[in-house]
């Protein structure tokens, strides 16, 4: 067992992990040469790195992005999985190459930096992570039983504030553990394991996890399911649309049986999608919905159930939703969320934190199958012809009046999980409400979608058109919420603290290409209006 920066005890196999993740963005090492490959498992890598570092910091371990380090990254030996060694960023007189240019991007407002500051900082970072393994400094094994705050240590450590005898233990049996590695003498190696478990079991008792906890959080580092599970729901989700797309015109036997057997398949990926989260939370201690990461998971979850649960109203809605389902995981896995298990901070240990949490996020995925509900039917509007007019017209009039219903039910959601957020704040802070972003644009989501729901009361907006239309542009409301104000205002739920990163490219294209979708669909419903006029 090792103990983390934030506190957290966790088996070496979960530190080992994220740290190739972080490293090289693989939970594996792997190194061809000559037509030879060596793969080794996120703990013998780990575990190789701190015996052998002078050997190591000349294997290609730090993931850079050749283009967007332009001409400082031109003379670095990249090997073919974007890879350099520790000693490539390092000058013939052991000057750090980087040094000056971290400096400056550092120097700069997030929302100032280029590209190639950006990429520079994430090279950075990795190569002080490397260095930190290669010191040892990661390996926080050895509890003090004079640290009344359980602080455990490395065996870099001075361990002057140790009791003698525990200290010339801890300073002594790691430097003997490696040389045993090193020297393949695996019996003494292990032994030396055995002790060291010893002494964390007797002077870490109290906060050591169990050993069903530990076996599960092994489980779930081997499973890595949420890497597998986007994919299987981007190739069930594709398979699905098309065929909704054929059923429009065909009700042949076969496609109803595929149609019923992608059904089935989805449905089980959905009750292995829940034992995950279930896994996850058991081995966290606490609902699996504390952070960006786990938000953007618990939502995935979420829509699929929503898909489930309206497939049989519109042959759209499951597809979709299941689509929808994987582009979230697929994003939760990328490198600016963190999928690491932490401990939540003393605020954070509220009931109604749990409650509050589940309500709101449990309110995006019906908003947000509105959405993408609302942003088929457009399209169907667009690719309408005269000789489809009729079956399409029928889909469409399904997908809106799925689209209502998800809105209203997630709109009732989400001013419940206000209102519920409220009693936290006062159990927490003291107050209600104190117009912190957060809580006034949750305000401004509920006032968006209210107006959405009642601009069928006004005549000249009654029209599937619009309310189509309107949910997919009112879901940019929830973004601004869940996400806008976690990184681009001032707040208590703040991550920037009033310094906004850059807005990522492809918000503009998707905003663009929304737009571009609604005015098509607009000119095609007029176009079909003037005819039947």
């Amino acid at each position: 067992m090792v103990q983390d920066l934030d506190g957290r005890i966790k088996p070496m196999n979960t530190l080992a992990s994220e740290f190739l993740r972080k490293l090289s963005r693989k939970p594996y090492f792997k190194y061809t040469e000559n037509g030879k490959s060596i793969r080794y498992s996120a703990n013998q890598a780990f575990l190789a790195m701190q015996s052998a570092p002078n050997i190591w910091q000349y294997v290609p371990l730090i993931k850079v992005d050749p283009k967007k380090g332009g001409e400082l990254f031109s003379n670095l030996s990249i090997n073919e999985n974007g890879l350099v060694s520790f000693s490539e960023l390092l000058e013939k007189e052991g000057k750090y190459l980087l040094d000056e240019v971290v400096e400056n991007a550092n120097k700069k407002k997030p929302a100032e930096r280029s590209e190639f500051d950006k990429e520079v900082l994430k090279v950075d970072e990795r190569f002080n992570i490397l260095y930190n393994v290669f010191a040892g400094n990661y390996l926080k094994v050895f509890p003090n039983s004079n640290d009344k705050n359980n602080k455990w240590h490395s065996h870099t450590h001075h361990f002057q504030d140790f009791p003698a005898e525990d200290g010339r233990f801890a300073k002594q049996i790691m430097p003997n553990y490696f040389k045993d590695v090193n020297e393949k003498n695996w019996v003494e190696a292990s032994e030396k394991l055995g002790y060291i478990k010893t002494f964390q079991d007797v002077l870490g008792a109290d906060i050591i996890p169990s050993r069903k906890r530990i076996e599960a959080e092994l489980w779930y580092n081997q499973l890595n399911l949420n890497f597998w599970l986007f994919q299987v729901y981007f190739t069930l989700g594709a398979l699905l649309l098309v065929l909704a797309l054929i059923k429009i015109f065909t009700k042949k036997k076969l496609i109803e049986f595929l149609w019923n057997g992608l059904i089935i398949l989805t449905l089980i990926s959905f009750l292995i999608f829940t034992g995950n989260i279930i896994l996850r939370w058991y081995v966290s201690q606490h609902a699996p919905w504390s952070n960006g990461y786990e938000m953007l998971v618990f939502v995935s979850w979420v829509l699929l159930l929503c898909g489930l649960l309206t497939f049989r109203k519109s042959d759209f809605a499951l597809p979709l939703a299941t689509l929808f389902s994987g582009a979230l995981l697929f994003v939760s896995y990328l490198d600016w969320l963190s999928p690491e298990i932490t401990n939540l901070m003393p605020v954070l240990k509220s009931f109604w934190l749990k409650v509050h949490v589940a309500t709101i996020v449990s309110s995006y995925a019906p908003l947000a199958l509105s959405a993408i509900l609302g942003f088929m039917a457009l399209l169907l509007t667009i690719f309408k012809t005269k000789t489809t007019k009729k079956v399409i017209d029928i889909k469409i009039k399904e997908l809106t009046y799925i689209n209502e219903i998800s809105m209203t039910i997630g709109l009732f959601v989400l001013a419940v999980g206000t209102f519920l957020g409220g009693i936290w704040a006062n159990e927490s802070w003291g107050r209600y409400w104190a117009w912190d972003p957060k809580e006034t644009w949750a305000l401004i989501s509920i006032i968006v979608y209210a107006i959405v729901l009642h601009l069928r009361l006004i005549p000249k907006l009654k029209s599937n058109y619009v309310l189509n239309t309107a949910s997919v542009f009112a879901f940019g409301s929830i973004i601004m919420t869940s996400f806008g104000v976690n990184y681009y205002l001032s707040g208590l739920h703040s991550y920037a603290a009033g310094d906004p990163l850059p807005i990522p490219t492809f918000i503009y294209v998707l905003v663009a290409l929304v737009i571009i979708v609604s005015v098509l669909a607009y000119f095609r419903k007029r176009s079909f209006n003037a005819t039947n006029t």
